[in-house]
């Protein structure tokens, strides 16, 4: 699968976590990883589950559980250690010590974004994920959404 490597390769781009902690209009944002969870878990359990239920279902359909599987896989292989590097980057510049434990979740998450905006690109779809790609790409990490998207604004660290 070209296209997957092709997307790998253009992973190393970003600078994960870069400008998390740092104001930016174009989102609402917070600067406590614990803040994150306990006020925006439900807002993003709601947005998310819902595009990811929906893109699901089509690649299931389109490319089977199967590829999606490979895809999981690969992304989290691939990218697993640089989000890592630069996740406790981001913890050292905000001095966030204090807030631990929750990396593992966080890192899974970025992941498994990765993997559905490979999939919406595969299936030639510029949606929900392809949103989250552009925030990423942005240096910041997307944690929930304020309002019903697409109206509203993303919610950062």
């Amino acid at each position: 699968m070209s296209e997957l490597s092709e997307f790998i390769s253009g992973l190393d781009n970003i600078d994960w976590f870069s400008k998390c902690g740092t104001s930016d209009n174009k989102y609402i944002v917070i600067y406590s990883i614990f803040e994150a969870f306990d006020n925006y878990n439900d807002k993003y359990f709601k947005v998310w589950d819902y595009h990811i239920t929906q893109l699901e279902l089509e690649a299931q359909n389109v490319i089977g559980d199967e590829k999606i599987d490979y895809i999981f896989s690969s992304i989290s292989s691939a990218i697993g250690e640089t989000l890592w590097t630069k996740w406790c980057l981001f913890t050292d510049r905000q001095n966030l010590y204090e807030e631990t434990g929750l990396e593992n979740e966080i890192l899974d998450m970025v992941k498994r974004d990765l993997a559905w905006i490979f999939i919406e690109k595969y299936l030639k779809k510029d949606s929900f994920f392809s949103a989250l790609m552009r925030i990423y790409q942005n240096g910041h990490f997307p944690c929930a959404w304020d309002g019903e998207y697409p109206d509203g604004k993303a919610i950062v660290l």
